[in-house]
């Protein structure tokens, strides 16, 4: 009885299919990564363009300020390795499972030399310098609300201009007087500059001129006796009576 019920069993087993072993691994990879560079331009607003033109009036206008920027950044990580090296093992399985049929040895589903590597992979690491450069110009522009004191103190300053020039203009006429008078001098008593000298041009433009004559009158004393006729034919001077003024015209004739 015992044998039949061996004989069962091991029938029973031969006639089971065989197990087949299946290695199935999931291994999903998700890798993100990314940068963000946030750049900023401050502007600052300045004071007002101020003129000024002297005795204390300075006014204040509008003010146009551009200022051109340019930016640049660089972004790395650390460590810097564009490749890593990713081991391939040795998956095979050919041997550890006898078939009892055949006696032959067959694969079990697991690996005959586990954690043996074949060879190294290069992978890459998706690593990657960032370089940004960023350029612009800023412009501000800047107003005053109120024009009115403005365009006074503008007033103020074409007067003050104005008053520049005519003092400017005063110091050159009294230069130009000045030279005048200096170089007539130095005419008139024979002496000036060497014509190879630097400064013989200052008095170039001088000349000396004879005074003009004007129509005028002399008023001559004759001592009076009588008359002007007998005091002239008497031809003695003593003790005149009265003195008498006779005007002379020039080119014309003595009158009484």
């Amino acid at each position: 009885m015992k044998a039949v019920a061996a004989a069962v069993s091991l029938s029973f087993l031969y006639c089971l299919p065989a197990a087949s072993q299946v290695s199935a691994t999931a291994s999903p990879v998700s890798n993100s990564s990314g940068s963000v560079v946030n750049q900023a331009v401050q502007i600052v607003p300045g004071q007002y363009l101020r003129y000024s033109v002297g005795s204390g009036i300075q006014c204040d206008g509008a003010t146009l300020n551009i200022s051109p920027f340019v930016s640049t950044t660089h972004s790395y990580g650390n460590p810097n390795n564009e490749y890593y090296g990713e081991p391939v093992y040795d998956t095979s399985d050919n041997f550890g499972l006898v078939d009892p049929e055949t006696g032959l040895e067959g694969p079990d589903g697991i690996p005959d030399r586990p954690g043996h590597v074949l060879y190294v992979k290069q992978m890459r690491t998706g690593y990657r310098q960032n370089f940004s450069t960023n350029a612009g110009i800023t412009a501000t522009f800047s107003v005053p609300l109120d024009w009115g004191p403005i365009n006074l103190c503008k007033d103020a300053q074409r007067k003050q201009v104005a008053l520049y020039e005519q003092q400017l203009a005063n110091r050159r006429l009294d230069y130009e007087l000045a030279r005048l008078k200096n170089c007539a001098t130095a005419l008139r008593e024979g002496y000036g500059w060497k014509p190879d000298s630097p400064f013989y041009p200052i008095c170039a433009d001088v000349i000396l001129k004879p005074k003009p004559v004007q129509d005028h009158t002399h008023p001559i004393t004759y001592p009076e006796r009588v008359s002007d006729r007998e005091w002239l034919d008497s031809g003695g001077a003593e003790s005149p009576a009265a003195a008498v003024k006779i005007p002379v015209l020039p080119y014309g004739q003595a009158s009484d």
